[in-house]
């Protein structure tokens, strides 16, 4: 598991209710085949948000350029699982989707709103990518939601 602890935080106000959009990307440049891979077609990552907050989008990203020989779109995650992490570690999940590869590069997914639970931890966990056996390739995710 890795815990990324370095996001950027975009707000619309100030307010403490602000609704958040907290960005990571896993490597900072955009140029395609620049991502963060890991070994094989699953793993997890957890995120430590810079506040609480009520979780109701995950967006993910990718760049579908071609010559992206590093990442091709076979690497790409495919089945994702969302889970929001209380201070215990005890998770909840907060939704399953599937990022298509035939789509647009970035994908928004709404997650479950009837758990209304803050969090301070997000873990997104890739349970498949699009065939590649040797890794699996990430670039950016936002999660969006309000400040608890």
């Amino acid at each position: 598991v890795l815990l990324i602890t370095h996001v950027e935080v975009k707000s619309a106000s100030l307010s403490p209710s602000a609704f958040l959009a907290v960005v990571f990307c896993f490597q900072p440049d955009m140029t395609a085949g620049d991502s963060w891979a890991f070994r094989g077609s699953k793993g997890q990552v957890v995120i430590r948000l810079p506040a609480r907050i009520w979780p109701s989008a995950l967006t993910v990203q990718h760049l579908l350029e071609t010559g992206a020989a590093a990442c091709s779109i076979s690497s790409f995650p495919r089945n994702i699982a969302v889970s929001g992490l209380d201070e215990e570690g005890k998770d909840t999940l907060l939704g399953t989707f599937t990022y298509d590869s035939d789509k647009k590069d970035i994908q928004v997914f709404s997650l479950k709103s009837e758990h209304y639970k803050a969090f301070k931890f997000i873990k997104i966990n890739i349970l498949s990518n699009w065939g590649n056996r040797k890794y699996t390739c990430l670039h950016r995710v936002q999660v969006h939601g309000k400040r608890a």
